[in-house]
């Protein structure tokens, strides 16, 4: 009975052996195994990760901007004409974003974050805390940028906008800046688009990014950056409603670099969000650039150019015999690649001068499409 007992008892120790050895294979089989389910036993710790380590080298360059304007607001009433005198003035204060891109204290922004400013003078909050007053060097609305610069007793921490970010479509994308007052604030998301166009109070404004990272009232002027720190943009607008949220937009690196490039040759940067509209009012046609994904949904033969969105009738455009869906590839002989590479040399030209555009287009034929490529004389109005 004893022998027996002591059988049993073994036979259990036994069945724990092989339980836990076999554990032992499959942890181990995990952990050589090759992929994800590596992370399963070494996991990466939050500071090691890309998004941490970019957010604590960026941050430090951005800034907090508040602006502030004098409003006298316009008495109707005799007994406030009289008295309003007492009265403090009111002051609509404009909260927003900005970054350093140089040591010496030049900060990035949005036009619409300064344009409020007392004096052409911003109070800037430093990411550690530091108060400045800055004087706004430069606002340029129609491209919605402007710089600021502050004093610099010692060489700032600043971001390398010159280094850009590819802009992939579904890269992943990191908003900072001072979003509704919050100072030092983080939001991540994708690059879902590019060449957006949005209706504002000012107009048109083409060539936008767009993200669904949250970007706030707080965050225009504040940069957006890649995984590994590239500059992606500034984050410039949000557009939220009833039926759609989370849908934020910014005006591309390269945008940004070719403007303080003219800025840095002292010259007055280009409207050329204006100059696409006058030539769109003189053509009698809207456009919009043609990118790979417009290319690939529409059957397009190019992926560069004009598309043309919409034709009035009657205008010049329509007369000439263009359609919706043709591309414009060159004026005058000169190409076109998108709206910003178009040229200046129309604007010389009068009412009922000619024009010319060379055009692409697809046409269906027997169930094949088919390209064609003409080039065809337009007279402005």
């Amino acid at each position: 009975m004893g022998i027996g007992s002591a059988g049993r008892v073994l036979g259990k120790n036994t069945l724990k052996v092989f339980w836990l050895a076999g554990l032992v294979s499959f942890c181990l089989g995990l952990s050589l195994s090759p992929g994800g389910t590596k992370a399963f036993l070494f996991a990466v710790s939050p500071q090691e990760e890309p998004v941490v380590q970019v957010v604590q080298k960026v941050l430090p360059a951005v800034v907090n901007l508040s602006s502030e304007k004098v409003v006298h607001a316009p008495v109707q009433d005799p007994f406030e004409l009289f008295f309003g005198r007492f009265y403090v003035p009111q002051r609509v204060r404009s909260l927003g974003s900005g970054v350093l891109i140089d040591s010496h204290g030049r900060i990035l922004t949005c036009a619409h974050v300064v344009e409020r400013a007392l004096r052409g003078q911003v109070r800037v909050t430093l990411s550690n805390g530091v108060v400045s007053l800055g004087q706004v060097l430069l606002s340029d609305p129609e491209a919605d940028l402007a710089l600021v610069e502050i004093p610099a007793p010692k060489p700032f921490p600043f971001l390398d906008v010159r280094r850009l970010s590819p802009n992939y479509l579904g890269q992943t994308v990191i908003v900072l800046g001072n979003p509704v007052g919050y100072e030092n604030s983080v939001s991540r998301g994708i690059l879902s688009a590019h060449n957006r166009t949005i209706q504002t109070e000012q107009g048109l404004v083409r060539g936008l990014l767009q993200t669904d990272a949250a970007i706030n009232p707080g965050n225009s002027g504040g940069p957006i950056v890649d995984i590994q720190g590239a500059f992606v943009g500034i984050a410039t607008a949000k557009f939220a409603g009833n039926a759609i949220e989370g849908i934020g937009f910014a005006i591309p690196g390269r945008q940004v670099v070719a403007w303080l490039s003219e800025v840095a040759r002292g010259r007055t940067p280009p409207d050329w969000q204006a100059l696409v509209r006058r030539f769109e009012e003189r053509i009698g046609a809207q456009l919009q650039d043609v990118t790979p994904e417009l290319a690939f949904s529409l059957h397009l033969p190019t992926s560069s150019g004009l598309l043309l969105s919409e034709v009035e009738p009657g205008g010049p455009a329509a007369r000439a015999g263009l359609e919706a869906g043709m591309v414009i590839v060159a004026v005058e002989g000169t190409p076109v690649t998108d709206l910003r590479s178009l040229p200046v040399y129309w604007t010389r030209l009068g009412r009922g001068d000619p024009l010319s555009l060379s055009i692409v287009a697809v046409r269906e034929g027997n169930g094949i499409l088919l390209e064609q490529k003409a080039t065809v004389t337009l007279y402005l109005r």
